[in-house]
């Protein structure tokens, strides 16, 4: 018996399957471009997406805040901390605390990580070509306006 077998045999007063849920689509999607960029970049660098996020966002985020990284990313403090500290035993950040407030950490990426980021950039540029390859630029300009009202609806936190 198929999946969607087992799935349209469970009864519910709606007659939607979980497929058909937006949010379900985009997290099976996630899970899936996520499995591959960790695949891509686990076997040719070393590194797990976070911490390939992490670099890239303090790639283009010159002197930026634990905090600062954390809202951007919409990533949890404590798991974002906890990565920071394995990235600056590997040698790929350095920190320092602010001058002013001592609580406040500011990151900045070591030349281990940024030969990093520069080998790797070709690798993940050609994946986001294969992702694109069968989508039109006038598809992708829908896509991500569709993305963006997504994006605007999730901050509704009442439904009625």
């Amino acid at each position: 018996m198929g999946i969607f077998n087992i799935m349209n045999k469970h009864k519910t007063l709606s007659h939607r399957t979980a497929s058909s849920f937006v949010t379900f689509r985009l997290a099976k999607m996630q899970s899936s471009l996520n499995a591959q960029a960790t695949a891509i970049l686990k076997t040719k660098a070393g590194l797990s997406l976070v911490e390939w996020r992490l670099i890239q966002t303090l790639r283009i985020f010159e002197d930026v805040t634990m905090s600062e990284i954390a809202d951007f990313l919409q990533m949890d403090k404590g798991q974002l901390s906890r990565k920071v500290k394995a990235m600056l035993k590997k040698g790929l950040l350095r920190s320092e605390r602010d001058t002013e407030d001592k609580r406040v950490q500011h990151l900045y990426l070591t030349k281990a990580a940024l030969e990093i980021s520069y080998s790797m950039m070709p690798v993940m540029e050609a994946r986001q070509k294969l992702l694109l390859v069968e989508v039109p630029p006038d598809d992708l300009k829908i896509f991500y306006g569709v993305i963006n009202k997504l994006e605007a609806a999730a901050k509704i936190r009442e439904i009625e």
